[in-house]
Parts: structure tokens; C-alpha cells; sequence
């Protein structure tokens, strides 16, 4: 996530200072993981703020920033500037790119770990839910990933063209493939 903070942080007119603000939120945004799986923006959070509050040339109001950026990648995101617009399509951003599979396979893995999902089509089913709600905030993530996000969600489609509860849940909303 620290080179795409930084990508769409430089490309979106973000200073020097932000920048380091936006790549310091990206490290420690996950780490409240070792602490607990739900939740651990907020653990992230208090991680932060013991390390970075032993190092002088990080201000309170620095480490404040910082903190908000990672409460701004907790779900549904809602960025309210710039900054944390960045962190949020950062934090997806692999919903559109091209290892979009192999990164999907592996958090698969690792909510299975944990019991959160039980099955890969009801993975497929979640993902396809997830991603066609799913919005990027910043004009260039859009630029960059809403192609290749459209094309996953064509291809989560295919999948699950062949599951009959799928199919079901689909006879009973609206869902369309976003443009």
C-alpha cells in the first residue's frame, strides 16, 4: 500500500509532507492485525501512536494525521479530504489491477483461516457484492483501476453464472455492472 499511496498521493497534488503522512498511515494501517482481526484500524492506530510518540521529529498533530488516515480505510470508507481519499483507494487498490486473482486468493485464504467465510463461491458471491458497490474516490485511481475493476466483476459474474443461489440473489435485485 506504500507505493500506492505515494502513486496516487504524488499524482493527485499531495506535498512532501503529506506524503510521508500518507506512506507512515499506509506501514501501520494492518498492523492492529497482530492485535485483533475486527477492528484493527482502530489497534492500528494505538500502534502508531506508541512508536512514532518516541521519535521527536513526529508532532502531536502529525501523529493525529496519521491516525485519521488509517481510521479512513475502516469499512464503508467515507473520506472527507484528499489525504484520506488516497488511503481509501489505496487500501482497494488491487480491486483493479491485474493480480487482482492472486492478491483475492490469498485474503480468501486468510478469512478462511479465521472462519469468516466458509466456501470459495460464497467468497466469489461477496466479492462480486463488494466490488460493485465499491467506488474509488481520487480521479486518478478511477483513471487507473475502474477499467480492469469492471473487467474482475465481468469475470466474478462468469463464475458465479453457474451457482444457483447466486442466480437467485440476482433475480431478486437490481445488480449491474457499474461503467
Amino acid at each position: 500500500m506504500v507505493t500506492e499511496v505515494e502513486l496516487i498521493g504524488w499524482a493527485e497534488g499531495v506535498n512532501d509532507e503529506e506524503i510521508l503522512m500518507l506512506k507512515l498511515a499506509a506501514l501501520f494501517h494492518d498492523s492492529g492485525h497482530i492485535v485483533s482481526y475486527q477492528n484493527h484500524e482502530f489497534y492500528g492506530t494505538q500502534i502508531a501512536r506508541d512508536m512514532l510518540s518516541h521519535y521527536s521529529n513526529y508532532t502531536p498533530h502529525n501523529i493525529e494525521t496519521i491516525c485519521r488516515l488509517i481510521m479512513a480505510t475502516k469499512m464503508p470508507p467515507n473520506p472527507q479530504d484528499t489525504l484520506e481519499a488516497v488511503m481509501c483507494d489505496s487500501d482497494l487498490d488491487y480491486l483493479g489491477r491485474t493480480d487482482f486473482i492472486p492478491v483475492s486468493n490469498a485474503l480468501y485464504q486468510e478469512l478462511k483461516e479465521r472462519s469468516m467465510i466458509d466456501n470459495f463461491n460464497n467468497w466469489n458471491r461477496l466479492q462480486f457484492k463488494f466490488i460493485t458497490k465499491h467506488q474509488y474516490f481520487t480521479p486518478t485511481a478511477r483513471q487507473l483501476r475502474e477499467v480492469n475493476k469492471k473487467s474482475q466483476l465481468e469475470r466474478l459474474k462468469k463464475l458465479l453464472d453457474h451457482d444457483p443461489d447466486f442466480l437467485s440473489d440476482l433475480s431478486h435485485q437490481s445488480v449491474e455492472i457499474p461503467e
